[in-house]
């Protein structure tokens, strides 16, 4: 901008001073024409747009020598100016007046421009068509002429908003721990922003928020897809990137009533789940016929033929679209498959109904989780109610957030069991209410067994994340006392966990 700047003066003192010489050079010649400033310039417009109506016109030596430099410039010095005026005003003017009167608005600001950036921008206009989108300059993935595209950092944004709120800052870069350093120091500064980075820090801001295209995926695939109650056999091609975060959703998400259970198979690369979740492994590899089963193959998805006729359901998440493709084609070709066949795929393919597109996915509802988080935070609060020690939301470890974000992600799992809606996607204050009333009558008789299915989904929890039981709790060496069958814990702790239940009345106070 500078540069430009600079030219576009320089250009116009040039001009400047060739009008001052004009007059100079004509103006002591009793029979001039050019006799005042305002003359020069008349005669030099005209000159120089080739109209020559020939009211002025210099007759000293020196006049016509700058006529003649007029008049071969020509036009060419206008459109300079001109050139230069509309590329200054394109380039950052235009953007950063629309930073100056668009103050009533909430800005959402991203560190990059790519396909999810852009996907996470064209939801957030759907949601808010009040908003203002804010790009690097130079990108041209997002469609759509209202995006504001300027080179600023966090702290000059801020300043022109004259505070951070009602700023929310994306960090959507290629390299996750780039995103992640720059969140911390954005969140610090009181900036509101989500990170695109699984990273798993000791300490995390309550103004910032993690995310991967993964998760984002997978949060979505089973609150749209949630299990049906005679889907009890589920088979999983894939187990990668995309597959293992679809994996790990459904182990924590799919903690059902007593008597139903789901069985797992698994195909594809399994080693890093396998390692990274040697718990999860043994507790549910161990034959135990109260507890889901998951099963790691090793063998080809196409050995397995009797194993996907008697799948409900079969889901191919292969990391890339080509691999997903490849193996639907496959399955529907060689293979009579009854199942319901769910296909990942991150961009639309004409006539297949598919899992997994950004348009989808890279949605405010599981990037920046607002809504759960705010579940959770309800849920942390009446917890404190009547805890001797609380915990303030924002002073509490990355862990025990993600605790209770598990618990307000299950509330709909609870909630779907309680009204017998298997179709249920979304958690109103009045379901929340209808449901806990459901919920006081069945826990006269059934206390134990609402008690116990809330334990198994807290244990897994705890499971996927390598807890381990000891009589002493240890946080840093994931050791918990509690991290035992139902039946071996005591009354006082047996009823803790009919508090998750509790809570759905709380929200459906809280949430009018």
């Amino acid at each position: 901008m500078k540069r430009s700047v600079k030219l576009l003066f320089a250009a116009l003192a040039a001009y400047a001073v060739l009008l001052v010489l004009l007059l100079m050079a004509e103006s002591g010649n009793p029979d001039a024409s050019i006799r005042s400033f305002g003359d020069a310039l008349w005669f030099s417009l005209i000159t120089m747009t080739t109209v020559g109506y020939g009211d002025l016109s210099p007759i000293t030596p020196a006049g016509r020598i700058l006529g003649a430099v007029f008049a071969l410039c020509s036009i060419g010095i206008l459109t300079a100016l001109i050139s230069l005026g509309l590329s200054l005003i394109s380039g950052e003017w235009i953007p950063r007046l629309r930073l100056r009167f668009a103050g009533r608005q909430h800005w959402y600001a991203f560190s990059a421009e790519n396909e999810d950036s852009a996907a996470l921008a064209a939801a957030l206009r759907e949601e808010d068509g009040d908003c203002l989108l804010i790009f690097p300059s130079g990108g041209k993935v997002f469609e759509g002429a209202d995006a504001v595209r300027l080179n600023c950092s966090a702290d000059e944004l801020v300043s022109r908003r004259h505070g951070s709120e009602g700023l929310t800052l994306f960090l959507m870069g290629s390299e996750p721990r780039e995103n992640y350093t720059r969140g911390l120091e954005a969140a610090e500064n009181g900036i509101d922003c989500c990170c695109m980075a699984d990273v798993a820090g000791e300490y995390l801001p309550h103004r910032m928020q993690l995310f991967s295209p993964n998760e984002a995926m997978s949060r979505c695939y089973w609150k749209e897809h949630p299990l049906k109650k005679s889907e009890r056999c589920v088979v999983l091609i894939g187990c990668g990137a995309a597959g293992g975060a679809l994996l790990e959703r459904a182990l924590l998400t799919n903690v059902f009533e007593e008597g139903r259970l789901v069985e797992y198979h698994v195909f594809g690369d399994s080693a890093d789940f396998i390692a990274l979740h040697p718990e999860i492994m043994k507790a549910l590899g161990s034959g135990d016929k109260d507890e889901d089963s998951l099963f790691m193959h090793t063998e080809s998805w196409t050995q397995a033929y009797e194993l996907l006729e008697r799948a409900d359901r079969v889901i191919v998440c292969m990391d890339s679209d080509e691999e997903s493709f490849g193996v639907y084609e496959r399955l529907k070709r060689w293979f009579g498959i009854t199942a319901q066949l769910h296909v990942h795929l991150a961009e639309k393919v004409p006539g297949l109904v598919a899992f997994g597109e950004r348009s989808e996915s890279m949605r405010p509802e599981f990037v920046m989780k607002d809504k759960i988080n705010r579940q959770a935070r309800m849920m942390n609060d009446i917890y404190n109610e009547g805890s001797e020690n609380p915990t303030a939301w924002k002073d509490l470890s990355p862990f025990l957030r993600q605790s209770n974000i598990a618990a307000a992600d299950h509330l709909i799992v609870k909630a779907r069991y309680l009204l017998d809606d298997e179709t249920l996607t979304e958690l109103s204050a009045e379901e929340c209410r209808r449901a806990y009333a459901r919920f006081k009558e069945l826990y006269e008789t059934q206390a134990e067994a609402l008690q116990k299915q809330e334990h198994r989904r807290w244990m897994r929890f705890y499971q996927m994340y390598n807890w381990q039981y000891d009589p002493v709790r240890d946080n840093t060496r994931r050791r918990h006392p509690l991290l035992l069958p139902y039946e071996q814990l005591s009354g006082e702790q047996q009823r803790k966990d009919a508090y998750a239940w509790e809570m759905l009345g709380r929200l459906g106070e809280r949430e009018d």
